[in-house]
């Protein structure tokens, strides 16, 4: 099954972006449809039957088919053989330890904190204007990355050492969120952000990934 090719569905967010990164770092061929959330594209009945949640991105491979950005990734690395300098943990504590940064970051730094700004931001005329939300999320993200300060300035160059993972692309495509509502960052972060943007798969997916 590795060997068939995938299909992956959505541009124009992080959340596309991460899959698409992910590919080309491995790799993997792969076909994209551009579709965009918000445009009518996600509400098709085709596309419905893909994804009846109506959002992307989606993946589908043979007959599976996933639609979470992090679990298309998961997949990705399991299903297909990762370059040496890509880490794929080999044991049950190495996994989990993955894991345990993957459920961190996309649920308290991109889903708690990064998308309650984006709703009462950009989005406040579908969810609302709040600005007493879109500053609590944002004194709450301050807070979440303060902890991150230890694992990245002194266990290795990326979050699971000294290779990267499924959950640097996770952060960093965060922190492009962050970046873009203005956020302060610190300098060890900001380092470890232009580090990662300055590959070549991740210059290249977000060329591809672009709405425009």
């Amino acid at each position: 099954m590795s060997q068939s090719r995938i299909t992956l569905w959505g541009i124009g967010t992080p959340r596309t972006h991460r899959p698409q990164w992910l590919a080309r770092e491995l790799g993997i061929d792969y076909q994209l449809k551009r579709i965009g959330p918000r445009t009518g594209q996600t509400l098709t009945p085709e596309y419905r039957a893909i994804n009846p949640r109506h959002k992307v991105p989606a993946m589908a491979h043979g007959n599976l088919i996933l639609t979470e950005s992090v679990a298309i990734m998961i997949y990705l690395t399991e299903i297909f053989p990762a370059p040496e300098f890509f880490h794929v943990p080999q044991t049950i504590i190495a996994r989990n330890k993955l894991l345990e940064w993957c459920f961190f970051l996309i649920s308290e730094i991109d889903a708690n904190a990064l998308y309650t700004i984006r709703r009462h931001g950009a989005l406040k005329a579908i969810y609302g204007d709040s600005p007493v939300a879109v500053d609590a999320a944002g004194e709450y993200f301050n807070h979440q990355i303060e902890t991150m300060e230890k694992p990245l300035k002194y266990a290795g160059k990326f979050l699971m050492g000294n290779q990267i993972s499924v959950a640097d692309i996770l952060f960093v495509t965060c922190l492009d969120s962050a970046i873009r509502y203005n956020l302060p960052l610190p300098d060890y972060l900001l380092a470890y952000h232009k580090r990662l943007t300055a590959r070549s798969a991740y210059i290249e997916s977000k060329e591809e990934n672009r709405d425009g």
